[in-house]
Protein backbone atom coordinates (compact mmCIF):
# COMPACT_ATOMS: atom_id res chain seq x y z
CA UNK A 1 0.00 0.00 0.00
CA UNK A 2 2.79 2.40 1.18
CA UNK A 3 4.09 1.61 -2.65
CA UNK A 4 0.84 1.97 -4.30
CA UNK A 5 0.83 5.84 -2.69
CA UNK A 6 3.62 6.77 -3.35
CA UNK A 7 2.67 6.66 -6.93
CA UNK A 8 6.06 5.70 -8.12
CA UNK A 9 7.79 8.90 -6.96
CA UNK A 10 11.91 8.02 -5.68
CA UNK A 11 12.95 8.77 -2.26
CA UNK A 12 11.28 5.79 0.11
CA UNK A 13 13.22 3.95 2.09
CA UNK A 14 12.38 0.51 2.73
CA UNK A 15 13.54 -0.62 6.43
CA UNK A 16 13.58 -4.08 7.56
CA UNK A 17 14.17 -2.58 11.31
CA UNK A 18 10.95 -1.53 11.47
CA UNK A 19 7.41 -3.66 12.25
CA UNK A 20 9.46 -7.38 11.57
CA UNK A 21 9.04 -9.59 14.85
CA UNK A 22 12.05 -10.99 15.24
CA UNK A 23 10.27 -14.70 14.88
CA UNK A 24 8.81 -13.89 11.42
CA UNK A 25 10.03 -16.75 8.87
CA UNK A 26 13.12 -15.62 6.67
CA UNK A 27 10.77 -16.86 4.07
CA UNK A 28 8.33 -13.74 4.48
CA UNK A 29 11.13 -11.66 4.57
CA UNK A 30 12.94 -12.51 1.69
CA UNK A 31 9.59 -12.82 0.03
CA UNK A 32 8.84 -9.53 0.85
CA UNK A 33 12.73 -7.97 -0.37
CA UNK A 34 11.64 -9.49 -3.93
CA UNK A 35 8.58 -7.53 -3.69
CA UNK A 36 9.58 -4.18 -2.79
CA UNK A 37 12.45 -4.85 -5.59
CA UNK A 38 10.08 -5.98 -8.08
CA UNK A 39 7.88 -3.38 -7.93
CA UNK A 40 10.45 -0.60 -7.38
CA UNK A 41 12.27 -1.51 -10.18
CA UNK A 42 13.71 1.33 -13.03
Amino acid sequence: DILRRAGGRPGHIFNLGHGILPNTPMEQVAATVELVHKLTQR
